[in-house]
């Protein structure tokens, strides 16, 4: 009789406890839909950009200014426009994971592999992964962690092995499901970067106008703020091009 109702009770405890997982599983989805959808509501954007690299070490800083287009949450084009020295230098993101970097020392675009995805861009600390654009869903599956006073906690894990992240953890604001902070953390388990993000409201909108990303090894910040920023202006897919990219256009 003890072993009847020892078993019957295993059997509940398996079922509640595969309801209840199933329940979590299904909110952390749900949430991350929510951020995916608040960061890739608009159709499109235009933004002056100024980023700014510091040595945490020494205070040092370096300053560099870009034009951003964006259409969608599969195409961005990313160029500098100073100093000098880098002027022309950027990036496609384009649907199908494609990445195509252009230098005007070398006058043709250069498709980018899986590993140089992880290098940095122009020296920043964004991974040239980093400055590409994609939801978040289609390359992480969610999972809940304990939330704080304002921000829902998600375990990010992903969905290939070509990640060069075990896990990023993402708060997300709980009354507008915007990302407030991102935690990277390598294949060794360890933290390496964090992101955090503000947010003004254009259109109805909430859009990220000042990003900054911190690489605790090297103890070094890259920081991006955004101005005279534009949405839904009905950008040409003709903008999103390699030959655009190179100038030819």
């Amino acid at each position: 009789m003890k072993t009847k109702i020892a078993f019957l009770s295993l059997v509940f405890f398996c079922f509640v406890y595969g309801k209840t997982a199933l329940y979590a599983q299904e909110i952390a989805d749900d949430l991350l839909t929510k951020m995916d959808q608040t960061i890739f509501g608009i159709k499109d954007r235009t933004a002056n950009i100024e980023m700014l690299m510091i040595n945490l070490k020494t205070g040092k800083q370096k300053q560099k200014t870009a034009i951003l287009l964006q259409k969608g949450a599969n195409k961005k084009l990313f160029r500098y426009t100073s100093p000098k020295s880098d002027s022309g230098i950027a990036t496609l993101s384009l649907p199908n994971d494609e990445i195509y970097l252009y230098l005007p020392l070398f006058k043709r675009p250069k498709k980018i592999t899986n590993l140089a995805e992880s290098n940095t861009f122009n020296k920043s600390d964004f991974s040239v992964k980093d400055m590409a654009t994609k939801p978040y869903a289609e390359i992480y599956t969610p999972e809940m962690l304990p939330t704080t006073d304002t921000a829902h906690v998600l375990n990010l894990k992903p969905k290939t092995d070509n990640s060069s992240y075990s896990h990023v953890i993402v708060y997300i604001n709980k009354i507008y499901f915007y990302p407030e902070k991102f935690e990277f953390y390598n294949r060794k388990g360890q933290k390496v970067k964090q992101s955090i993000y503000h947010y003004i409201l254009i259109d109805g909108y909430w859009i990220a106008d000042v990003v900054s990303m911190e690489d605790l090894k090297k103890r070094h910040k890259t920081r991006i703020t955004m101005s005279e920023i534009k949405i839904n202006q009905g950008l040409k897919d003709e903008l999103f091009t390699v030959e655009n990219l190179a100038g030819h256009k």
